[in-house]
């Protein structure tokens, strides 16, 4: 009798314990966020980048998680028809917007058809939505887009945010909302916007935002913090100041520069490191032509492209301009992607390879140091911008790295304008050092693809009928398992191939309180913050 009052004891202050902590998670709370600058307005159609926190107010069909991959948000599931042209999404049919109105598949047609068809809109324009020829609603709750054949269009542009037709829809609206489209920048909801998500706006002054817990937001007990205020800061140095004194939980975005400026808060917040959706390359330029009419271009040799690979140290460029906080890159798929593969060609700085490589080729090394083939030297110029320090200092350390080797490099700085267009765009240099932008869709056509030589950003000319072969096996949307073989293989001959010589991704850095808890950093950003709560 004895030993089940104690059993009956334990099992009643585990309950308690389990209850108190739910409750804690779901407990009232200010997040105080510190963001630099002040956002100009929270309509997800009139900006072009997301603002942080329209993201809280407002949702897509879809959304990416902390692996890039597409999950639901306003839409439960869809499918894809076999020749990827017609997408149906299925809505969920719990959501409301923020005023109690009921969210449905008008909502989703009219932002689309506004930013897509409507000639009269002035926000940022989309030239891969021109690729919809038709939306058409088959319900409430289900929709369907109807593509272009042969579109290449992303479904992570069902991201979106979608706005509530009832508001801004001038057919529809009443009283002050009642707006034409083509003055959408002067709607009173840009300052004061509705949306479905877990935070509603309450206030706006001077310098802080302030949202509210949505109470009738339909991801189960989300969110669990009460309120969120977004406090404006001028200049990185006053929000620094102002997290480490603890007026505010959350600095975001924090660039390896500035971090060598920050104190050491370890005692009392949490780092989270997040690796940019970016990363800077060297881009062979593979046009016969390249070298002038007198020369041949070396870059045709795989073995020569390689040698260079191999010869540079990306950990010192890392370690040295970065402050250690950077990831090495060996493809255009980032490490925490769902579709990245192990099995690609992962380069280390091996001088001796390198050397090997090149006498394959046909470069031996003379006397004075460098590589010669049929009485001319392994020389060449690499282009990069003038006006940004940082990549000068990577191109010094590229120079460094491959006179190791024998081969030379000649610096030639641009001035950007005349970078892009004289020389990028002309396909008028040797080899370029480029900031590459990193698209979540692990999809890298519009780089690799014989086809985007002309019309996408394949700005090196490169040709490989492997890899346009297997660009052209991905399934679509609906096809995730093919997918993840097909972006296999396309890594693979990626880093074996190397129409860029990858080097290196920075990474950013979120500092918050030890208190915060529920946060998951990703490439994108910290996820998921309906989720997030005081410990």
């Amino acid at each position: 009798m004895f030993k089940k009052i104690i059993i009956f004891l334990v099992i009643t202050v585990l309950i308690a314990l389990g209850t108190t902590g739910c409750e804690t998670k779901k407990s009232s709370g200010c997040l105080e966020r510190a963001l630099l600058g002040e956002p100009g307005m929270l309509n997800p159609l009139l900006v072009s980048e997301e603002c942080p926190v329209s993201a809280y107010i407002f949702q897509g069909l879809v959304r990416y998680d902390e692996h890039l991959r597409l999950v639901g948000q306003l839409a439960e599931s869809w499918e894809v028809s076999p020749d990827n042209r017609e997408w149906t999404f299925f809505l969920r049919p719990d959501v409301c917007w923020h005023d109690g109105e009921p969210f449905t598949a008008r909502d989703v047609e009219f932002t689309f058809a506004v930013k897509a068809f409507d000639k009269s809109f002035s926000g940022p324009k989309d030239k891969d939505l021109a690729q919809i020829e038709a939306i058409e609603v088959l319900d409430d709750y289900s929709i369907k887009f109807i593509l272009a054949p042969e579109h290449d269009f992303s479904m992570g542009k069902m991201c979106l945010g979608i706005l509530p037709r009832h508001l801004f829809d001038p057919q529809i609206a009443m009283g002050r909302d009642k707006v034409p489209i083509g003055h959408m920048a002067e709607h009173p909801r840009n300052w004061r916007p509705v949306g479905t998500g877990p935070y509603r706006f309450a206030d706006r002054q001077d310098q802080c935002i302030t949202l509210e817990r949505n109470d009738y937001y339909y991801d189960g007990d989300c969110p669990f913090i009460q309120t969120i205020k977004f406090n404006f800061y001028s200049d990185f140095d006053t929000a620094l100041s102002a997290l480490a004194a603890g007026k505010v939980d959350l600095l975001e975005d924090i660039t390896p520069a500035q971090m060598e400026t920050v104190p050491d808060l370890t005692q009392t917040h949490e780092y989270y490191a997040c690796q940019e959706m970016g990363c800077q390359v060297l881009a062979f330029n593979f046009r016969p032509q390249a070298f002038g009419p007198d020369r041949e271009n070396p870059w045709q040799d795989r073995r020569v492209r390689q040698a260079v690979a191999w010869a540079i140290d990306r950990e010192r460029i890392i370690a040295e301009l970065l402050g250690g906080r950077g990831v090495q890159m060996d493809s255009t798929v980032p490490p925490e992607s769902w579709a990245y593969s192990p099995e690609l060609v992962t380069y280390a700085q091996d001088l001796a390879r390198a050397g090997q490589l090149l006498d394959q080729a046909g470069w031996p090394e003379k006397l004075d140091g460098w590589r010669y083939s049929e009485g001319k030297r392994l020389s060449f110029q690499l282009t990069l911008r003038e006006d940004n320090p940082f990549h000068g200092e990577i191109a010094a350390m590229v120079k460094e790295d491959l006179a190791q080797v024998g081969i030379e490099v000649k610096l030639n700085p641009r001035a950007w304008r005349e970078l892009l267009l004289g020389c990028i765009d002309a396909g008028d240099f040797e080899m370029a050092l480029m900031g590459l932008s990193l698209d979540p869709d692990p999809d890298a056509t519009v780089y690799f693809r014989s086809d985007s030589i002309s019309r996408g950003m394949n700005f090196g000319a490169y040709t490989s009928p492997a890899m346009d072969a297997i660009l052209q096996l991905d399934g679509g949307p609906g096809k995730a398992e093919t997918n993840l073989r097909v972006y296999a293989e396309m890594q693979k001959l990626m880093s074996h191939d190397l129409p860029f010589v990858f080097l290196f991704s920075p990474a950013r850095t979120a500092i918050a309180s030890k208190s915060l808890k529920g946060i998951v950093p990703s490439p994108l950003g910290l996820c998921w913050p309906e989720r997030w709560y005081f410990d």
